[in-house]
């Protein structure tokens, strides 16, 4: 359980520094990033640029769901 919370905190770690330094580019640059690895069979680096541009979207989004809880 606990190199799944590591692993998934270093997803948004990621996602965070990529809006930082790119701002609402953030999402595209790592779905190009992904897509790149997928064009290169490095199958398991391109799914988690995949999780890290999911992540960096939810963080973009500028307004939560209707069934999503709000701290």
């Amino acid at each position: 359980m606990m190199m799944m919370m590591t692993n998934e905190r270093k997803i948004w770690e990621a996602a965070l520094l990529l809006v930082r330094r790119h701002g609402s580019d953030a999402v595209g640059i790592a779905e190009r990033e992904a897509e790149r690895l997928r064009a290169s069979d490095d199958e398991l680096t391109c799914v988690v640029w995949c999780w890290i541009a999911r992540s960096t979207a939810e963080l973009l989004r500028p307004v939560p769901e209707a069934d999503e809880r709000i701290h």
